[in-house]
């Protein structure tokens, strides 16, 4: 592993276990619209770092120039530490710091959905209910953070995509 995906990916992986941790712990106090706003913040604090070690990658490492599969490796291997760095903060958040996270978010979204007046929202967050007595907590827990992990490295994959194309120079 390069000493670019190192640095980078470890800046990634930091920002996203802190920025996220913070995220949830300092904001149980907000609403679950501005929590989810933070955290896709956070998130794109992580595939911003993709850009940068790319860039830093092409820059001092090879002189200027960078192959498009060299810089889409290096995107892809920061994007997935960003990602665990991300899926470890819900982890432990919803393990251990707030156990119950899963039924109290069901619960607002249950209320949006029948403030709205929305059949199709209301059977599918009653279904998801009951899909969470089938499941342990830390089976829940680790789900979740499955998702967050897939969501924040799509994310970071197609700003390597991005990078990659516009900072290659053979």
């Amino acid at each position: 592993m390069s000493l670019v995906i190192k640095k980078f990916g470890m800046i990634a992986f930091f920002i996203g276990l802190l920025g996220f941790s913070l995220a949830l712990y300092l904001g149980k106090s907000l609403d679950y619209g501005t929590q989810e706003l933070v955290g896709w913040g956070v998130m794109g604090m992580t595939a911003a770092m993709v850009y940068f070690g790319v860039a830093y990658q092409r820059d001092t490492v090879y002189a200027g120039k960078i192959s498009f599969g060299k810089a889409l490796k290096t995107g892809i291997i920061i994007a997935a530490l960003g990602g665990l760095g991300v899926a470890l903060a819900d982890i432990v958040y919803t393990l251990f710091v707030n156990p119950s996270f899963f039924i109290e978010y069901n619960d607002y979204a249950m209320g949006l959905a029948v403030e709205s007046k929305n059949p199709v929202a209301i059977s599918q967050l009653e279904a998801q209910r009951e899909m969470y007595s089938q499941y342990s907590g830390t089976e829940m827990s680790f789900i979740a953070g499955l998702m967050m992990f897939v969501m924040t490295f799509i994310l970071g994959f197609v700003v390597s995509l991005i990078a990659a194309f516009i900072l290659k120079k053979e």
